[in-house]
C-alpha cells in the first residue's frame, strides 16, 4: 500500500475540478485504503456547496494569507513527519509549493490538470513545478497532447483519465418527470414545453460555456417551434445580463433562470431536458478540460451539445449520443437543436446511446480502474 498526500484546492463545491477531486480521492481511499490518504483542502465548506457531507483530513478556511500559511505548515509537517510515498496535487497552482520548499525528493509526484488552467499563462514557479513533477494525469487528450504539443511535458509522459458518472445517481428512470421538481423552482412543465437546458456557473468568469450565444441561437429556435423553452440553471454574476439579452432577442418570456440546484434534483434536471448544450470556446481565460455537466446529462438520457476547440468534443463518440461543433457556428448550433426537437426518432435514438455511451466510458468503476493500473505503473 502506498501513503498519498492529495492536496485539493477546494473539494466542498459544485464545480468540475472540485467533483473530479472528490471522485478522485474515493477512488484512491479504495485502492490504497482510507488511513493511507491524507488529503488537505485549501478551501473549506460553505454556503452554496456540495450538499452531501465529504471527509477529509484536514481543510483551510480560504485563500487568505493566513489561509495558505496555515495550508503550507501542514503540508510541510505531513512531508516530514509522516513521510508520504505520492505527493497528489489536484491543481497546477499546488506544484509552487513544492518548488519553493524542494519537495521534489521527498516523494514521488503527481498533478492534476484540466484545461484552461494551462493554457492561460503560468507563474514562473509554477511552470517550473510543471515540468518537473514527476508524473502528470490530465481529465482529456486535448489537454494533454497541448501541454505535450507546448514542450511542457516530453511526449507521452501524461495520462489521461477522463472525468466520470455516478451512475447509480445519475440514470434515465423513467417517467422522466417526477414528483413535479420544477415547480420548486418556477419552471415549466417539461412535457408540455421541452427544455433546451444548459447548467453550470453563470458567471463572466464562465462566459466560454456559451450562454450568450445559446440565446441568440434560441431566438432561432422559436421562429419555427412555439413550445420549447430555455432553461439556464445555477447561479452566478451574469445572470442579469443574460436576462436582458433575452429581452434583446425578444425572447425573455420562454427564457428560464432556476438559480442553484440542490444535488438531490440534478438526475431530475438531465432528465427533463430534450436537449443538453454547453458550447465552450477557447483562449486565455477560457475553455475546458472533459466538462462533467454534459457526461451527467447523457447519463441521464439527454442527448448533449458540445463545441470543438477543447476537452468537451472528447464526450461525443461518432455523433450517436449528441452533436460537436463550432461554438461560433450558430446555424449549425440552431439546426442541431432543431432537429432533435422535431425529429421524435433522432431524439429517442440519440437518448438511448446517450446512456450506453456514458456507461461504456464514463463510469466510476472504470474511472477507478484507471487510476489502479496507473499507480501500479508508477510503483515499478
Amino acid at each position: 500500500m502506498k501513503k498519498i498526500l492529495y492536496l485539493s484546492p477546494g473539494c466542498f463545491d459544485k464545480g468540475g475540478i472540485s467533483r473530479y477531486n472528490r471522485y478522485q480521492i474515493s477512488a484512491l481511499r479504495e485502492i490504497e485504503g482510507a488511513n493511507n490518504v491524507k488529503v488537505f483542502s485549501l478551501l473549506a465548506p460553505q454556503d452554496g456547496g456540495f450538499e452531501e457531507p465529504f471527509e477529509v483530513s484536514w481543510h483551510a478556511s480560504g485563500i487568505s494569507k493566513l489561509s495558505k500559511l496555515k495550508f503550507l505548515i501542514k503540508v510541510l509537517q505531513a512531508v516530514y513527519f509522516w513521510k508520504p510515498d505520492i505527493i497528489w496535487l489536484g491543481h497546477v497552482n499546488l506544484t509552487e509549493i513544492l518548488v519553493r520548499f524542494k519537495l521534489f525528493d521527498k516523494a514521488k509526484s503527481v498533478l492534476n490538470v484540466y484545461g484552461l488552467e494551462v493554457w492561460s499563462g503560468l507563474r514562473p514557479k509554477v511552470e517550473e513545478g510543471f515540468n518537473k513533477v514527476d508524473y502528470v494525469v490530465s481529465d482529456c487528450h486535448f489537454t494533454a497532447n497541448y501541454i505535450e504539443d507546448e514542450g511542457i511535458r516530453a511526449k507521452a509522459t501524461t495520462e489521461v483519465i477522463w472525468d466520470c458518472v455516478d451512475l447509480e445517481k445519475f440514470t434515465p428512470l423513467k417517467p422522466k418527470i417526477e414528483d413535479d421538481f420544477y415547480k420548486r423552482y418556477h419552471l415549466p412543465n417539461p412535457i408540455d414545453s421541452p427544455w433546451i437546458l444548459s447548467l453550470g456557473r453563470l458567471s463572466f468568469t464562465a462566459a466560454h460555456k456559451g450562454y450568450e450565444r445559446l440565446i441568440e441561437v434560441f431566438s432561432k429556435v422559436v421562429k419555427t417551434d412555439d413550445k420549447s423553452v430555455l432553461i439556464f440553471a445555477g447561479k452566478g454574476d451574469m445572470i442579469d445580463h443574460l436576462k436582458q439579452l433575452a429581452e434583446v432577442h425578444q425572447v425573455s418570456h420562454r427564457v428560464y433562470f432556476s438559480g442553484m440546484v440542490h444535488e438531490d434534483d440534478l438526475p431530475k434536471f438531465y432528465r427533463a431536458a430534450r436537449i443538453f448544450s454547453l458550447v465552450s470556446d477557447r483562449g486565455v481565460g477560457r475553455g475546458e478540460g472533459i466538462p462533467l455537466t454534459p457526461l451527467e446529462a447523457m447519463a441521464c438520457g439527454s442527448p448533449i451539445i458540445v463545441g470543438n476547440q477543447d476537452g468537451s468534443q472528447e464526450a461525443i463518440v461518432l455523433e450517436k449520443n449528441g452533436y460537436c461543433i463550432d461554438p461560433f457556428d450558430l446555424e449549425k448550433h440552431h439546426l442541431c437543436i432543431k432537429s432533435l426537437i422535431d425529429d421524435e426518432f433522432k431524439f429517442e435514438e440519440m437518448s438511448t446511446s446517450a446512456v450506453a455511451v456514458a456507461r461504456e466510458h464514463f463510469s466510476y468503476e472504470g474511472f477507478r480502474e484507471k487510476h489502479k493500473q496507473f499507480l501500479n505503473r508508477i510503483d515499478d
